[in-house]
Order: structure tokens, then C-alpha cells, then sequence
């Protein structure tokens, strides 16, 4: 299975762009991890067409509090275990 992970780091004012890209190319079996700014402006809508998605704990100040239940939560040891299970990973800034 050719997987991707895809890492969505833009600033908040991007997200929306790179949301509407990244909704384009995902595949069911694709990974988000959601990181930085692009937490901020996330709503549940967003979040909607993703099934693997993914937020670092030290950004979970930045998420609505709405959705923390419907991103897994990773410390950066995880976030590193996650990143090695995929031969192809993509940056969206």
C-alpha cells in the first residue's frame, strides 16, 4: 500500500488553502498531522474528510477545545514512531 504522511505546519490564514489542496490528493489510507498555526483555525468541517488525523500535545493549547477528542494526540516520541512508519511524507506549508 503506498501511504502518505502529510504534515499541514502553515499559518493560520493558510490553512484553508492548503485544507482544500490536501482534500484533492488524500487518500483513505493517508496520515494528517496537523502542526503549529494550521491547529488554531481548525474546525470540525475541516476534519471531516480525514480519518488518520493527528495533533502534537504541546499544540493542543491551540485547538478548539471542541475537537480535542476527535484528533489522537501525540508526544514527540510518538510523533517519531509515526514519521518512520512511512516511506513518503509530505509538507504542506
Amino acid at each position: 500500500m503506498n501511504r502518505t504522511l502529510y504534515l499541514v505546519q502553515c499559518c493560520s490564514s493558510s490553512t484553508q488553502n492548503i485544507l482544500a489542496k490536501l482534500k484533492q490528493i488524500y487518500s483513505d489510507h493517508d496520515h494528517v498531522v496537523f502542526l503549529g498555526e494550521s491547529v488554531a483555525t481548525l474546525n470540525q468541517a475541516d476534519l471531516a474528510p480525514f480519518s488518520q488525523r493527528y495533533c502534537l500535545e504541546t499544540e493542543q493549547v491551540l485547538l478548539n477545545p471542541d475537537l480535542v477528542s476527535t484528533l489522537t494526540l501525540l508526544n514527540y516520541a510518538q510523533f517519531a514512531d509515526l514519521v518512520l512508519q512511512f516511506e513518503r511524507c509530505i509538507s504542506l506549508k
